[in-house]
């Protein structure tokens, strides 16, 4: 085989692997062209010889999959250096900004209205604080299958009563 005829066929193959698992597509194209360009550096360099081209390609594929994870996690990208700075078109802006705010102070109310104090601590340390309900249970005095219900039929809660709220905005 040559490069072009190993570039054709196991390039889409591993993208698409790396599609289904990565959710950004220049990571995803970067990934693609190094496990590809090593493949292609092995399979063609006369002083190796790969017994199983298609395995080694997947192992290279997923060594770096786990590579590139492991790297991510230790770099977690900071919400202030997401750049916001885009231009929107006023009078796109102004009907977006109405939109939603008139979404969110409904939204907001249907919240308050339905959901005790409790289930309220309890939605914002597990969902938005992402913290375990074992966490959570310690600081409140409830145990952890306490706290799960409670979490569970709060959202359950929200979910009844603030839909027909959400639909009516969309």
């Amino acid at each position: 085989m040559d490069a072009k005829q190993i570039w054709e066929e196991y390039y889409p193959s591993v993208y698409g692997y790396y599609f289904r698992r990565v959710n950004n597509r220049d990571d995803v194209e970067d990934l693609t062209s190094i496990v590809i360009t090593i493949f292609l550096d092995n399979m063609l360099d006369d002083t190796k010889t790969i017994a199983n081209p298609h395995g080694f390609l997947w192992k290279v594929a997923y060594n770096h999959l786990a590579l590139f994870i492991r790297q991510k996690s230790k770099n977690p990208m900071a919400i202030g250096l997401i750049d916001t700075d885009f231009e929107v078109e006023p009078e796109i802006e102004d009907n977006r900004s109405f939109h939603y705010q008139e979404k969110i102070k409904d939204l907001m109310h249907c919240v308050n209205k339905n959901l005790k104090d409790i289930e309220l601590v309890i939605i914002e340390q597990v969902i938005m604080l992402d913290r375990k309900a074992t966490e959570v249970c310690i600081e409140l005095g409830l145990t952890a299958e306490n706290t799960r219900q409670k979490l569970s039929r709060s959202l359950k809660k929200l979910r009844q009563s603030c839909l027909d709220i959400w639909k009516l905005h969309n």
